[in-house]
């Protein structure tokens, strides 16, 4: 089913997105600022929107459909977490506050690539039920009789 959608590949897309996405942050110095970083959404959509077309042209139900989002996003936020953990690690990055508003209570980088994961995770789900409210209502192959 996976394979169908490109929910593998599309999560992929998604963690390298992100990934150069924050790099470029890094090496302009803008990792201070808040409201770049909401573009991860645009790169989420981007995602989703690819596996969940594949899901509706391969005639998948609404449950599938509802899988293969969720492992999308799954799959693209675990890896960014991973990936920040190891940078944070390399860097001996202990204090977090260029990379966490105040508002993220976290100790180590351990803590804060979790709550990182955490709060990508729940809002990717936001975005994932949204986009299907559009794509249950895309006609599948199996529903043209």
């Amino acid at each position: 089913m996976l394979s169908q959608t490109n929910a593998i590949k599309n999560g992929l897309l998604i963690f390298g997105l992100v990934g150069v996405y924050f790099i470029i942050l890094e090496l302009l110095g803008l990792t201070n600022n808040v409201f770049l970083k909401f573009i991860n959404f645009a790169f989420v959509l981007i995602g989703v929107n690819n596996t969940l077309k594949s899901a509706s042209k391969a005639g998948a139900s609404y449950l599938k459909k509802l899988v293969a989002g969720v492992a999308t996003v799954f799959i693209g936020i675990l890896l960014s977490a991973i990936a920040l953990l190891v940078y944070l690690n390399v860097n001996d990055s202990t204090d977090l506050t260029a990379y966490a508003v105040t508002l993220i209570p976290a100790g180590t980088n351990m803590e804060f690539a979790g709550i990182i994961f955490v709060e990508g995770f729940t809002s990717s789900l936001m975005i994932v039920f949204i986009m299907l409210q559009y794509y249950k209502n895309v006609n599948t192959p199996q529903e043209n009789h």
